[in-house]
């Protein structure tokens, strides 16, 4: 199931557009990060090298308190992009929250009863909650990864062009793979979301009426409905959440391969004396760092299944409007 992508942009750019400063941070810190990333690798092989050519131990020490100073940044770089991705995605998931209660609020009764409170609250609270990644995280998180995974390639092509090739192509394949499961996961997840939002209806509506149930003895038929709520939401999560281990197996497999090429071509680049000990160092831990990127992006494929059903929730419920594809909510205008 494929969305377009102008409710994605929408949705972001409604709910961001107010954070661009954090936003301009966020992207600052992960792009910080990628370049520490790629710096300690070439500090190590500089090590491993001079070692070999008996170099000065000055030289060694000044690289070892590099390779330090270069770790203790990227750590507090790395808790600094959560820390502002959290605020920003708080925020953002915050103020949908406001407008899709003050957009239900303001519809009539029909509507409302249509839909028992239990299910507005896991629509308006859950499906929300499940943006919180893909406001906070995902765009630049994709971004940044695939940026960092082209960084890579190139470095690997510079030192030798059958490592770049090679890897190329076993990244292709694994994006491919994440695009063919992540279609087949969002309705999996929609679904999913729908029963857990009848669930909670049902539960909210019978507590409510407790004394009533009691009194026309209808405890047996209640429960017997709940059990089969609770059935139908276990299969349906089990379904989701097949596909969404399937992304992981799948992408783990991938990179086992292509670890074992890395592995495989370094030692055999070594062996024909093409390459220093120190490059094939680096050739091995860059197809290692892959594996990073790779899976950071898996997780976020995984988000994106959930948030993609989660917006399909949201716009159908600022849809609920007698046919309006839009409103202007709370100052901001929703195209969704």
């Amino acid at each position: 199931m494929n969305l377009p992508l102008t409710p994605y942009r929408d949705l972001l750019g409604t709910y961001l557009k107010p954070q661009r400063g954090r936003v301009a941070l966020l992207a600052v810190l992960l792009l910080s990060s990628i370049g520490l990333q790629l710096l300690n690798p070439q500090i190590i092989r500089s090590f491993i090298d001079t070692t070999q050519a008996g170099g000065p131990q000055g030289a060694l020490l000044l690289a070892a308190g590099v390779f330090i100073g270069v770790g203790l940044v990227q750590r507090v770089v790395a808790l600094a992009t959560f820390y502002v991705g959290e605020q920003v995605g708080w925020s953002a998931t915050n103020a949908l929250r406001a407008d899709l209660a003050r957009h239900c609020l303001r519809l009539d009764m029909a509507f409302h009863k249509k839909r028992t409170p239990g299910e507005l609250i896991e629509r308006i609270d859950g499906d929300v909650t499940a943006l919180g990644n893909f406001f906070s995280q995902f765009v630049m998180r994709v971004a940044g990864n695939a940026l960092l995974i082209g960084a890579i390639l190139l470095l690997l092509l510079r030192e030798d062009w059958r490592a770049g090739l090679g890897l190329t192509l076993y990244t292709i394949i694994t994006f491919v793979a994440l695009g063919v499961l992540q279609n087949r996961a969002v309705a999996r997840w929609e679904a999913q979301r729908q029963t857990s939002a009848e669930h909670f209806g049902f539960l909210e509506e019978r507590m409510s009426g407790t004394e009533d149930i009691r009194a026309s003895g209808a405890e047996s038929y209640v429960m017997y409905r709940l059990y089969g709520l609770i059935r139908d939401l276990l299969r349906k999560d089990r379904a989701a959440q097949l596909f969404s281990n399937l992304t992981f197996v799948t992408t783990n497999f991938l990179f086992v391969i292509g670890y074992a090429f890395g592995l495989a071509l370094g030692a055999y680049l070594y062996r024909q004396g093409a390459v220093s000990i120190g490059t094939a160092y680096l050739i091995v831990f860059y197809i290692g760092m892959l594996a990073g990127p790779l899976e950071h992006i898996r997780e976020q494929v995984e988000d994106l299944q959930q948030a993609s059903a989660s917006i399909n929730r949201v716009r159908e419920l600022f849809r609920a409007t007698g046919g309006r594809a839009c409103g202007r909510v709370s100052g901001r205008l929703v195209r969704l």
